[in-house]
């Protein structure tokens, strides 16, 4: 997957002018907010992340640089995907990061349509 989409994920949401945002993934599939440590406690508890998957990224995410250092938010986040979701880590600063997820597969059972 490649960034640099020509219309901003955010266009036309209105929210805290302050706020720094993802550049791939819209505000409305942010899951967490604040530091790395407990947002990785809360993926694990709400079955985002195994330990498993946890234990392969880490190193990877604790090495972005932040947002508010490179001013570049493709150099600060990445990207993680397993079988349910398609996760972003995005530092915005030294302590602070944002974690978005996208599901990617549905629990529910499927519905069988019938055709004419």
């Amino acid at each position: 997957m490649k960034g640099g989409y020509k219309e901003y994920p955010n266009k036309g949401v209105k929210f805290d002018p302050r706020a720094i945002t993802s550049r791939r993934i819209p505000e409305s599939l942010k899951v967490y907010s604040g530091q790395l440590n407990y947002g990785f406690n809360f993926l694990m508890i709400n079955g985002y992340l195994t330990k498993s998957d946890r234990e392969k990224i880490v190193e990877k995410i604790e090495m972005l640089e932040s947002y508010d250092q490179t001013g570049d938010k493709l150099k600060s986040s990445y990207w993680c995907c397993n079988k349910l979701y398609l996760i972003e880590f995005f530092r915005t600063s030294r302590t602070n990061f944002k974690i978005y997820a996208l599901q990617l597969f549905f629990f529910e059972e499927s519905q069988t349509i019938d055709f004419l």
